[in-house]
């Protein structure tokens, strides 16, 4: 618990930051049906921001996360290496088993969303029923968090935490989640995050 208190205290605007985005994406899913807060959430498309948002969306992929571990091994920084993998892979199992329990209509299929216009042709996923949580977005803020934790810098952490939330929006403007699949994938991330650094640190070589 100790070890809890310090890593909050520690990152405080992290978490701040990360709390008014919940708190925002929790009203528009308690406020809205689900079909209206996803139009609300995506109002407007171009062709320039659809090439943007479905590029950008690849930085929450797990082989972008696995990469990034890659890169920190490459340059002999083991400890963080493993601090990124095992987030991303206990994050990852948490949102597949979810996934598979849990049966929610994508975007895309939503029998409220068929005057929808803005979808995007071959981005976009149809008929799938995997929509909770968002993987991208559980993979995108488990790295984020585990990279504020490692670095303790507060410019560093706000940018993560922006890139992070980035993501998340990528896959409501891409058509493929809502905002309820997006801030649980965003929980299980930071969680997860949490998780792994609480148990890693315990750990003396990794202090």
């Amino acid at each position: 618990m100790n070890k809890l208190r310090s890593l909050i205290s520690q990152n405080r605007l992290f978490f701040s930051v990360y709390l008014a985005f919940a708190l925002i994406g929790l009203g528009i899913i308690l406020y809205y049906e689900k079909a209206t807060g996803f139009k609300i959430l995506n109002p407007y498309h171009h062709l320039g921001l659809n090439l943007f948002f479905s590029l950008f969306t690849y930085l929450g992929d797990g082989a972008f996360a696995m990469s990034v571990g890659l890169i920190f091994l490459l340059f002999k920084q083991r400890r963080i290496c493993l601090l990124v993998w095992s987030s991303y892979i206990l994050s990852g199992l948490i949102a597949q088993a979810l996934k598979y329990f849990i049966t929610e209509l994508r975007p895309g299929s939503y029998p409220g969303l068929s005057d929808y216009q803005y979808f995007i042709q071959d981005v976009t996923l149809r008929g799938s029923q995997a929509s909770f949580p968002s993987g991208h977005t559980t993979t995108a803020f488990a790295l984020a968090a585990v990279l504020a934790f490692w670095y303790k810098d507060k410019r560093i952490s706000i940018l993560l935490l922006l890139l992070a939330v980035m993501v998340g929006y990528s896959r409501i403007y891409t058509g493929n989640h809502f905002m309820i699949d997006v801030l649980g994938g965003s929980i299980i991330g930071i969680a997860s995050a949490i998780v792994c650094w609480l148990a890693l640190v315990k750990k003396t070589w990794l202090v």
